[in-house]
């Protein structure tokens, strides 16, 4: 019995070790697996995570991948779990001698079919704990059915008990290392908008400057100089078709070159 002890203490030590100089949840999980094989031999590893609200949760796989991996990037919520139970806590642990058939895995919404893709049969499921309450599952399978045991299940949660504050601390780690490049990411979409906005501004006023320029030098001097024709028309009492027509051409002058002053500037305003 000392022995056997002094093995698994041997173990343990070395599942620490090995844990050591990760900064990724994932990456630190995967180099335990095989420290934690020497203790519980498996074909597949994997840990279930649970959000800071424990209302989702994500997924870590060790060896061989299956479609739980995708849930590292896009967290499900936990009631879909197959191994809900144990991470509400409703149970300490789960151990099946063949998960196919064992329906504490299956009910309607469970995403349990990498449990058949992947023939996880015997199953071990055990709870991370750390600061007083559960923050995911330690889960190990194999393909042979009743291969596990209470003792085995024992040595399992004496390895999540291990793992659990370190992995805790690494995904508090990434959380807040993801809520600082979601900041960094709206300060710099803020100030991409208060350049693009300063920009415009800018754009608008030069605008505004051009066309008072073009009216001032051009289509105003050509309104005072119709005005003029019209005064001296007025003065004469009389006004012969000839010089009326020219007035009409010069009113109509004006009107295009107006177009023409609007029509330039409202595309650089849009844009």
């Amino acid at each position: 019995m000392a022995e056997v002890s002094l093995v698994l203490i041997d173990r343990l030590l070395a599942i620490s070790r090995a844990l050591a100089g990760h900064i990724d949840p994932g990456t630190a999980f995967r180099a335990t697996a095989i420290e934690i094989g020497s203790l519980i031999p498996h074909d597949h590893m994997d840990l279930a995570v649970l959000s800071h609200d424990g209302r989702r949760h994500a997924c870590y796989e060790a060896g061989f991948h299956t479609s739980w991996s995708e849930l590292a990037q896009h967290p499900l919520p936990t009631e879909v779990s197959p191994i809900r139970s144990v991470l509400w806590g409703e149970v300490p642990y789960l151990l099946a001698d063949d998960a196919l058939s064992d329906e504490r895995f299956h009910f309607a919404t469970a995403i349990d079919g990498p449990i058949f893709a992947a023939r996880l049969r015997s199953r071990i499921v055990v709870p991370l704990r750390a600061r007083g309450g559960i923050i995911g599952a330690l889960n190990i399978s194999r393909h042979e059915v009743d291969c596990y045991t209470l003792a085995d299940v024992a040595v399992a949660q004496q390895c999540a008990d291990l793992i659990a504050p370190y992995i805790f601390a690494l995904i508090q780690t990434e959380e807040a290392r993801r809520a600082m490049l979601a900041e960094s990411e709206a300060r710099n979409r803020v100030e991409l908008l208060r350049v693009g906005a300063s920009q415009l501004t800018e754009g608008m006023e030069r605008e505004r400057r051009r066309m008072a320029m073009d009216l001032h030098d051009q289509t105003l001097a050509d309104l005072a100089r119709i005005a003029r024709q019209l005064s001296a028309l007025r003065g004469q009492g009389v006004a012969r078709a000839a010089q009326l027509a020219d007035l009409e051409h010069e009113v109509a002058g004006c009107l295009t070159e107006l177009r023409h002053i609007v029509d330039d500037m409202r595309p650089s305003v849009l844009e």
